[in-house]
């Protein structure tokens, strides 16, 4: 079943709202659940998330921090992972992707990078309609 969501206004850092391929999902780490908005950003490598997050969600930082870069240019970062949910209607879909904590004071949004996430799923773009659909890669559920 293919898993279609509409694009979310989003605010941006700059106060700017916009229409993006955004959608709810579950993140979680050893700090509990929580639910987020994020941004499939198909530009990015990695999924990427500010520090006050992954502090919530009590992710492991302690890996050294590396240079991590994007439109933004040039930031701190932590690789570490996270388990991530989507569910809409009976379809549910569990696993963990790799994230770089962002170090540096920079509010963004959350964003789904290609790796592990792009994977799971054939992603479609529809800019005209505002939606992006998912279709499951594998049938693997929970």
């Amino acid at each position: 079943m293919n898993l279609t969501f509409k694009y979310k206004d989003v605010k941006r850092s700059n106060n700017i709202r916009s229409l993006s391929p955004s959608i709810p999902v579950t993140l979680s780490g050893r700090g509990g659940k929580y639910e987020f908005i994020v941004l499939i950003d198909s530009g990015a490598d990695v999924s990427a998330i500010p520090k006050h997050m992954a502090e919530l969600l009590n992710l492991d930082l302690s890996s050294e921090k590396e240079d991590a870069f994007g439109i933004g240019g040039k930031v701190l970062a932590i690789s570490t992972k996270m388990n991530i949910e989507i569910n809409k209607g009976h379809e549910k879909f569990l696993f963990d992707i790799p994230v770089k904590v962002i170090i540096d004071d920079y509010d963004f949004p959350p964003l789904l990078g290609r790796a592990v996430f792009f994977d799971k799923f054939d992603i479609t773009f529809k800019q005209n309609k505002k939606r992006v659909t998912l279709k499951p890669v594998t049938q693997q559920r929970y």
